[in-house]
């Protein structure tokens, strides 16, 4: 039975009209119920029910299914290889990912930090000292409740976010044309992207969820489950690892995330410019659900790297069938 790349005239381009549509539609309604009242800015939970709620995942689910369904079923698409064009747009783009990248993870190390420094056995009848914390034995037997309050996760995201702003940082040089760099041959730290959203997922199952009124939390999992399949394929594709048959994925996981992420981070940003008691709480650290402006940052990425994958040669009317068959006879 046909169905990847089933329709001969549907082209991926139509995939960015309804994720701009979809992304439009629920943007508008996060916004509205940020700014009426309907979520409450410290826990981000819903403060009471609303309609709005299931209008909301309703324009979610349909546009990330109908991104989906246009990537699969598409009958020209991208070929799984890293644009090469140079585009300035894009490199900067690229570059400030980097930048927020680091942004972030100085501020989760940051915070893993302050967590373990004040952190205090709770057989201990007294304070640690300072010099004792610094001790391997120390480490070791804070590590359970390191896991359990999601301090660990932090640190390690953090040092995967440093790494990810090394590797996009090299990719913004090599399309701002400065210096061109194979990307097969740091084959690592094209998993690093993959790495540190996965510690983020780690670090939000520590996090109390209430499935009642649930609202920041769970669509924040949600975003980063889809940049997890993106930045996995995305790794393939660079590091031309079994890059094969994956270019509707990048680009369906790629504009589903998108969408999530910018409907996640932009109401954020604008409470911190708009409203003080939001940005006193985000100050003081008071936030469960905290801006990170990584967030933003993937998401202007990734619609910059998916136009310019727009460029990249297409294969046209490619059945699964027939890409299996493609692939088997270079494997041969």
């Amino acid at each position: 039975m046909k169905f990847k790349g089933s329709i001969k005239n549907l082209k991926i381009d139509t995939a960015f009209i309804i994720a701009a549509v979809g992304g439009i539609i629920a943007l508008g309604i996060r916004l509205f119920q940020t700014f009426s009242g309907l979520i409450d800015f410290e826990t981000g939970f819903y403060t009471q029910e609303s309609i709005t709620t299931y209008i909301l995942y309703a324009v979610m689910v349909l546009t990330a299914f109908g991104i989906f369904l246009v990537c699969t079923m598409s009958g020209e698409i991208p070929q799984e290889k890293m644009p090469t064009k140079k585009s300035p747009v894009t490199a900067v783009l690229v570059g400030a990912f980097a930048v927020t990248l680091l942004v972030t993870a100085i501020s989760e190390i940051s915070s893993f930090g302050n967590i373990y420094l004040t952190f205090n056995p709770p057989e201990s009848r007294f304070i640690v000292p300072e010099s004792e914390r610094y001790s391997i034995n120390f480490f070791i037997s804070s590590m359970p409740y390191l896991m359990k309050i999601g301090a660990l996760p932090k640190l390690l995201a953090g040092v995967f976010a440093v790494l990810s702003s090394a590797f996009f940082g090299v990719l913004a040089l090599g399309f701002a044309g400065i210096r061109k760099a194979d990307l097969t041959k740091i084959k690592f730290m094209s998993l690093c992207p993959l790495f540190w959203a996965t510690f983020r997922m780690v670090e939000r199952f520590t996090r109390t969820i209430s499935f009642i009124n649930v609202s920041s939390l769970f669509l924040e999992m949600f975003m980063i489950a889809f940049m997890m399949m993106f930045f996995m394929y995305f790794a393939q594709m660079s590091s031309q690892v079994n890059a094969k048959a994956i270019s509707f994925k990048i680009f369906g996981y790629g504009l589903i995330a998108t969408v999530i992420s910018a409907v996640v981070v932009i109401p954020k940003l604008l409470l911190f410019v708009v409203n003080s008691s939001y940005r006193d709480l985000a100050n003081e650290g008071l936030l469960e659900c905290p801006i990170e402006i990584a967030d933003l940052g993937f998401c202007l990425f990734a619609v910059s790297f998916l136009v310019l994958c727009l460029t990249v040669p297409r294969i046209k009317n490619m059945t699964l069938k027939e890409t299996e068959k493609l692939i088997r006879q270079e494997e041969e």
